[in-house]
């Protein structure tokens, strides 16, 4: 089966520049995703297949540091460039320990740009992210159609329902943090959005009871983490 285009998020605050790098990726065969504000990345970026995110480290709401620490929890192998206009070794560095694959400093030379980012691309990965349907115990879940299915049926969950197991069963049989979630699925955290947030971890209860093998538990004063039998695609 034919591939289709890369998929890129890219964050960045400033209109200008944001518009610019869009057309650059587009031009360039890639398909471009961009969005203005930190909070808007992760929820984004959970709601979509992206192979690389090409992340500004000034944003408002949450800055790429930060994001990149989170996109490394839910996606390892995931190819992640900061930009900054701070040629600082020391940003530099913390950038990399966060889990960046590079960093470009503004102003950058478009072809350069290009470059670096198929460079990481190659280095990172061998085609697109899979986007293949996930699966612990007897349990498959289809991300895009929403669909859980095991031996005996099937549902098909609500956004909300799917994009929290979604989380869960990437990270299978190790803690996910209720902020992260909280900030993947609604694009920020609190009081009245972790109420919410248990709402949807008692319905998946319920609805993971098709197979007995499968157990989501508490991690009282941490978040969630969902156990089971598991198997590489």
């Amino acid at each position: 089966m034919e591939q289709g285009p890369l998929r890129i998020l890219i964050v960045e605050d400033d209109p200008t520049l944001g518009l610019l790098l869009n057309d650059l990726l587009r031009l360039d065969g890639f398909k471009a995703t961009l969005v203005r504000d930190g909070r808007e990345a992760l929820p984004t970026f959970h709601a979509g297949n992206f192979d690389l995110a090409l992340l500004d480290v000034m944003l408002p709401g949450r800055d790429g540091f930060e994001l990149t620490e989170d996109l490394r929890k839910v996606a390892p192998n995931l190819p992640i460039v900061l930009l900054t206009a701070r040629d600082r070794v020391e940003d530099r560095v913390r950038g990399l320990k966060c889990g960046a694959d590079d960093y470009v400093i503004k102003p950058f030379d478009n072809e350069e740009l290009l470059l670096r980012l198929r460079s990481v691309l190659k280095r990172n990965q061998a085609g697109p992210a899979e986007r293949k349907a996930l699966q612990i115990g007897g349990l498959r879940y289809d991300p895009e159609s929403y669909e859980l299915k095991w031996d005996s049926g099937e549902r098909r969950l609500t956004p909300k329902e799917g994009d929290v197991l979604k989380i869960l069963m990437q990270r299978a049989g190790r803690t996910t943090e209720r902020d992260l979630i909280c900030k993947m699925v609604w694009g920020e955290s609190g009081y009245f959005v972790g109420r919410s947030m248990d709402v949807y971890i008692t319905r998946l209860r319920k609805i993971l009871k098709a197979d007995p093998q499968v157990t989501l538990l508490t991690i009282h004063g941490v978040g969630f983490r969902l156990d089971g039998p598991t198997q590489r695609q």
